[in-house]
């Protein structure tokens, strides 16, 4: 069952833009020198550029593979974090993304204005755990 339709209550959809083709998949994975989560994925087929609300506080904005690339690219991410993929931002200053980084495997926001490594603040083992179990809702809200 989709992680869309079974997002946490605290969470909800404010937009969303029509989903990722598949010849726009096809090519943020060839793009990506990470591993795409299948979860990544799965979401992006059906529906991109979504903007979450998160407890009524903040925002979460998932990229399409299309933008995916594009602010990949434009932020030189992966030359800052090797390993990683940005795969969307909190509509503020910072990049939400897949890395491994300090705590292993997972999900993460950082700076746009410090890509480090060093600077990653872990939120959750993946977009299930966030979008849907509610872990990190705390951590990503705090994060200025």
């Amino acid at each position: 069952m989709s992680i869309l339709i079974r997002m946490n209550s605290a969470l909800i959809v404010a937009s969303s833009s029509p989903r990722s083709t598949d010849a726009e998949i096809n090519e943020l994975v060839r793009y990506s020198s990470f591993d795409i989560p299948k979860e990544y994925l799965d979401i992006i087929r059906e529906s991109t550029e979504l903007e979450i609300c998160v407890d009524k506080k903040k925002y979460f904005r998932l990229w399409g593979a299309k933008g995916c690339i594009e602010l990949n690219d434009a932020y030189h991410i992966q030359q800052y974090i090797p390993d990683s993929l940005a795969i969307g931002d909190d509509e503020c200053s910072n990049a939400v993304l897949y890395a491994n980084g300090e705590k292993g495997p997972g999900l993460y926001i950082v700076p746009f204005s410090d890509l480090e490594a060093d600077s990653m603040i872990y939120i959750a083992g993946s977009l299930e755990d966030f979008l849907v179990d509610g872990v990190g809702l705390d951590v990503f809200n705090c994060v200025v």
